[in-house]
């Protein structure tokens, strides 16, 4: 229930933005929101997770066409549980045409758990694949997967793993 509760707030607001989203140039900065399920090799317990993230448009090593370059992502995690996880990350657009984009991502943070699962300690690794459909004003909707692990650090080493519906949309610079 909280789940489709989740879903529906970010349909609304996906309606929202892509109304009031300029058309833009696969150039611009980025706002990325996500929602879905958290701990997915937990479906006896589902959990909402909601992820919001802001991704430079500064990249290096692109090129015009199709790959946009690397650049640098901050974002922050919640989990319904209680989980918080802040995080730097590095990504790269791999554009297929003008409709299609898949979107690998890296970095690290800081978690705490709540009540949720335990990651072994503070220091984690986050790991995501987006695919994603792109609309005429840029903004996207697709599917992320996303892993968050401490990367064998610990001696415990568990993985919080979560399937997620993506909406992004262009924005001008914030920083």
């Amino acid at each position: 229930m909280v789940i489709h509760k989740a879903a529906a707030a970010l349909a609304a607001l996906i309606l929202i933005f892509a109304a009031l989203s300029p058309a833009a140039a696969r150039d611009r900065n980025l706002i990325l929101l996500n929602v879905g399920h958290s701990d997915i090799d937990d479906f006896d317990e589902p959990t909402v997770e909601g992820n919001i993230e802001y991704a430079w448009n500064r990249t290096v090593f692109g090129n015009d066409s199709w790959f946009s370059g690397i650049g640098p992502a901050v974002g922050l995690t919640v989990t319904g549980k209680g989980g918080v996880f802040g995080y730097a990350a590095l990504y790269g657009d791999f554009f297929i045409g003008d409709s299609f984009v898949i979107r690998p991502e890296g970095g690290m943070g800081a978690f705490t758990r709540g009540a949720g699962k335990d990651l072994g300690g503070t220091f984690e690794i986050h790991g995501s694949l987006t695919v994603a459909l792109i609309f005429a004003n840029e903004a996207r909707l697709g599917v992320t997967f996303s892993h968050i692990s401490n990367g064998g650090v610990y001696d415990s080493s568990p993985a919080l793993d979560s399937i997620l519906l993506n909406y992004s949309f262009p924005i001008g610079p914030i920083f």
